[in-house]
């Protein structure tokens, strides 16, 4: 992940609709396929500090019109984020995967565990992330960008991204005005139903968007693709 560009537009071609924000320890090639046919801005590995004001100089120059935009995880947070500082920029939110706020003794515990060994570190987490249910979609993972990510770590990008979600927050009260929509893996082992549940119940223009059989990477299952759609 390193020497990539921190935005690039992909997709369908024209104005891009839509941004995708990656979570932690990926980039924005995590979404390739999910959504067929949608012109969208995406990143390299999430820098948090500062992110929200260099991604709104990048829309200047590429959209010509308030954009939906999906964060999964690290990127939930930072979506929210942007939002609220840029109300004029963002027509709709997608929430995936998201928590209210990882505890600090969970951050502390992989922070060691990249220090001691990324590679392992990288590679528990990326199974976690799939586990239990979306195995097919962790093979296809495995066999092609796990590889690449694990060669081309930026070891300050993930420890930025730690020391960032350390202190990262989401409730009812901090969701952005605008539309936003909640998309919550049954099966996720990385961030509990029942918080993302509670953040959509608080958020009063949020929906909740329960996807059955699916883990932490939900924007990968059967569903997602109507839930962006409808909106």
């Amino acid at each position: 992940m390193r020497n990539m560009e921190e935005f690039s537009v992909v997709g369908g071609g024209g104005d891009p609709s839509m941004v995708l924000l990656p979570g932690w320890g990926t980039d924005g090639r995590i979404f390739d396929g999910a959504l067929p046919g949608v012109t969208a801005v995406t990143t390299g590995p999430l820098r948090p500090e500062g992110f929200s004001r260099r991604l709104a100089a990048f829309l200047d120059r590429t959209a010509r019109g308030p954009v939906t935009v999906v964060g999964w995880s690290l990127g939930g947070f930072l979506a929210a984020e942007f939002a609220r500082e840029n109300p004029d920029r963002v027509r709709r939110v997608v929430l995936v995967g998201i928590r209210r706020a990882y505890p600090e003794g969970d951050v502390a515990g992989v922070l060691r565990s990249l220090s001691a060994d990324p590679g392992s570190c990288l590679s528990g987490f990326y199974a976690q992330c799939f586990y239990p249910s979306q195995m097919p979609a962790y093979r296809r993972f495995r066999a092609g960008l796990q590889a690449v990510y694990l060669r081309e770590m930026d070891d300050d990008a993930l420890r930025e991204g730690l020391s960032y979600l350390a202190g990262a927050r989401l409730s009812g009260q901090t969701l952005p005005a605008c539309p936003v929509a909640i998309v919550h893996g049954e099966k996720d082992v990385v961030a509990p139903f029942a918080e993302a549940e509670g953040v959509a119940r608080e958020g009063g223009s949020a929906t909740f968007h329960p996807l059955a059989g699916a883990a932490h990477a939900a924007f990968l299952a059967d569903g997602f693709r109507a839930v962006v759609a409808d909106g």
